[in-house]
């Protein structure tokens, strides 16, 4: 304990530099939990690891994976085998100040429990020297991985690469920092690869990857339920959930609407079972002269989570059956696993902590670091850790925060640890170890049939991967009759595999499962434009098991396109006209026969006729592009790179300028960055703090906007360039931006300090 006391001593006597991520309005950074409080944080051994465990009553955690096998694991994927391919992020903060974080020495490793007593025994480098990998696909015949920049495939044979790495994108993850780059690489069930922190989806098309837009979503982590419906999160939101299926209402690229279709999934309160004072902005508080409070004044522990990242949707057979469908998020800066029920009323989400002010899983040891789940293959939950004392990026440490880590010597070790964990139900059995790669036929089409969704959606992608003809009838045959998830499976199957006919979906879209309905017309708008008309008659005399599939139904009839096809679209809008993203979904349908359906319907809705205009004209202003000419259009062309890079204002805001729930408002459209730019420019310098009214919608960020005023780096050329991309992007046209004018706002301001913008201020 003396060490500890001289070393806060010599912390305090002698101040280190400001971090990055301090705030200049921040500048009483005082601890407010007690030293004698605050307990060590020693390395554990993986036995004295469990010893600090508090999980669920009925549920046990046990070591998979340890030091020496898995060093600094974020994520992973499971091969066919059950075999895990690790990505090891070994060059994560190797030390305070992130000192040789640019040298590659990340690894991709292939993690075996050889002897079936589920502990792995056998660890083998796939890939070594690899740069902050964070995300991984595995294929029969090789693996899509992520590094800081890149995405790539590397063929293999066994766990063997073969040949060189293929960069299939030099630039997928670029710009942002380590925090905010795109992860995930989640297979879904429509056959597509998901990513957090990204706008892009990826499909594999023969020997080439085809990548696609589609909407932004959070942070670290992304997941699916089994109706291939997706989940995401950010730092400060341990959940949002998607109603409807991916990219349903994005498919008419000549109309641009605002909808949102992510609500917040349960709370954000967490309940840890140490002292936090290791958190970023643990000094907030009304004693260090704050309006907030970080830490609970009485428990000193972390009152709403800071650091949520990866998680699941369990869907195994495991855990009791009450369990299935539920959320599991971890937050690594505070050691614990929060688990969030989700349930669904009319198509809507939402979500409750069962646990009650106990959190599923937490630990006393300040190094556990939970960053990811996922359902095993055994039926169990897996809980990757990373066990690094350092958890926050240097981009955003504050000089707060650096202190925390020095006094109980968590920058040390560098290298040399890492843990994965297994979570099982006392009461359940885990599911023997198979290798569906070994399977043909139809015992691999049964495989689609398996209460474990591991098994189901491992089936799918072999399925898809071989396209093997002699499948085609089993999967035909599954497709009209049996379990719904198991239909669903059969019927997107066919599609991967390029097999998928109008005849295979009809039984499904007259089926009276609300949710398989839903599945099919959704796989229906994946037919060429001959096999969907032979659905016509099926189509038109459609009616909605429940008004979650209206949606789907508006979607498939406005693509058919012909005149029964509208006249039953137009019957179902004023039918339905109180389903949630109906009209919506019509649109994104209706791509090239907007001004046919505008003549027929009598529907006057201002924002639906307005898109219908827009559709039926070509598109929307922003695909001008920028009417900007000379130097102007270089800054706009500079402020694009410094959106998505430098200044990573896509982190909050949205590549699409559409905003992120609770991070930031949108940007497209709002009053804010069209109207004077001098309003903007203090914005920019000073940061604002909620609430703030955009386009008559009311937004409360979790967090103040930074302050790009005072980082040196950002120069009056920068912010001019910034704000003048921001004004003449997507539907916003506005006069660009000069050095000159920011120069004269920053004088002008110049004595106002630190403090944030209020809206108040503003107006």
């Amino acid at each position: 304990m003396r060490k500890r006391h001289a070393l806060a001593f010599l912390l305090c006597a002698f101040p280190l530099a400001a971090q990055q991520g301090d705030k200049k309005d921040h500048e009483n950074m005082k601890p407010v939990v007690p030293e004698k409080d605050i307990p060590p944080s020693p390395v554990l051994s993986p036995a004295d690891a469990l010893k600090a465990f508090q999980v669920a009553p009925g549920f046990v955690i046990e070591p998979v994976a340890t030091e020496p096998y898995v060093e600094k694991p974020v994520c992973l994927d499971f091969d066919p085998a059950g075999r895990m391919w690790v990505c090891e992020m070994r060059g994560y903060m190797p030390d305070i100040d992130g000192k040789g974080e640019s040298v590659p020495q990340g690894r991709i490793s292939v993690l075996e429990d050889s002897d079936g007593d589920g502990k792995v025994d056998k660890s083998t480098i796939f890939l070594d020297k690899v740069m902050l990998p964070r995300a991984i696909s595995v294929y029969g015949d090789g693996v899509l991985f992520m590094d800081q920049e890149r995405l790539c495939w590397q063929k293999r044979e066994g766990l063997k690469p073969s040949g060189e790495i293929q960069v299939i994108d030099p630039k997928f993850a670029s710009g942002g920092n380590v925090e905010h780059k795109p992860n995930g690489l989640m297979s879904n069930l429509d056959n597509y690869l998901y990513l957090a922190k990204s706008d892009k989806r990826i499909r594999r098309v023969g020997d080439k990857w085809d990548i696609e837009s589609t909407a932004f979503r959070g942070q670290w982590g992304v997941a699916r339920d089994n109706w291939g419906r997706i989940y995401s999160n950010n730092n400060s939101a341990f959940l949002f959930g998607e109603s409807l299926a991916p990219n349903l209402l994005q498919d008419n690229v000549a109309v641009k609407m605002k909808y949102n279709d992510t609500p917040l999934l349960g709370s954000n309160r967490v309940w840890p079972i140490r002292v936090t004072p290791g958190v970023n902005r643990g000094y907030m508080a009304k004693e260090n002269g704050y309006n907030e409070q970080t830490l609970d004044p009485k428990t000193h522990k972390l009152i709403n989570c800071t650091a949520a990242a990866g998680f699941a949707v369990y869907r195994g057979t495991n855990f009791p059956k009450d369990w299935y469908g539920t959320a599991f998020v971890t937050e690594s800066c505070v050691a614990l696993v929060k688990a969030i029920k989700i349930s669904e009323k009319d198509g809507k989400l939402s979500g409750t902590n069962p646990t009650g002010e106990k959190e599923f899983l937490a630990s006393t040891d300040e190094r556990f670091r939970p960053v990811n789940a996922y359902t095993a293959p055994d039926g169990s939950l897996y809980i990757v850790d990373i066990y690094h004392g350092i958890i926050q990026h240097k981009t955003f440490q504050t000089t707060y925060l650096r202190e925390q880590h020095l006094s109980r010597g968590l920058d040390k070790p560098a290298l040399g640890n890492g843990r994965i964990y297994r979570i099982r139900s006392t009461s359940g059995k885990l599911e023997p170890k198979v290798d569906i790669a070994a399977l043909q036929g139809l015992d691999l089409v049964k495989m689609l049939m398996h209460p474990n969704s591991w098994h189901r959606e491992t089936a799918q992608r072999v399925l898809v991967e071989r396209k093997d003809p002699a499948t085609i009838p089993f999967l035909v045959k599954l497709a009209n009759a049996g379990d719904m998830v198991a239909r669903a499976h059969a019927i997107w199957t066919l599609e991967g595999m390029g097999a998928l006919k109008a005849e295979h979906l009809v039984a499904a879209l007259k089926d009276k499962d609300a949710k398989l309905q839903s599945s099919a017309l959704w796989a229906s708008t994946r037919l060429d434009s001959g096999e969907l008309s032979k659905l016509e008659p099926v189509l038109v005399s459609l009616k909605p098991v429940a008004e979650e599939d209206a949606p789907y139904l508006a979607r498939v009839l406005g693509s058919v396109g012909t005149p029964k096809a509208l006249a039953a679209l137009d019957a179902l809008l004023k039918d339905q006209a109180k389903a949630r993203f109906i009209r919506e979904a019509a649109i994104s349908g209706l791509h090239g026969h907007e001004a046919e359906f505008a003549k027929l319907t009598s529907i006057k809705d201002k924002d639906f006729t307005g898109w219908l205009d827009q559709g039926a004209k070509g598109g929307s202003k922003a695909a001008e592009g920028p009417t900007l000419k000379g130097a102007e259009l270089a800054s706009y062309d500079r402020g694009k790179a410094l959106y998505g890079g430098e200044a990573a204002c896509f982190a909050c805001h949205g590549p699409d300028g559409g905003g992120m729930p609770l991070l930031g408002p949108p940007l497209n459209g709002s009053e804010w960055v069209t109207g004077k730019p001098e309003t903007t420019i203090k914005i920019l310098l000073h940061g604002i703090t909620g609430p703030i009214t955009v386009a008559g919608e009311t937004y409360n960020p979790t967090a103040e906007m930074p302050a790009l005023g005072i980082n040196p780096t950002f120069t009056d050329d920068k912010i001019a360039d910034v704000l003048t991309y921001v004004r003449n992007e997507w539907e916003n046209k506005a006069p660009a931006v000069t050095p000159d004018v920011v120069k004269k706002v920053r004088e002008m301001v110049k004595d106002r300090g630190p403090k944030p913008w209020t809206a108040a201020e503003l107006k």
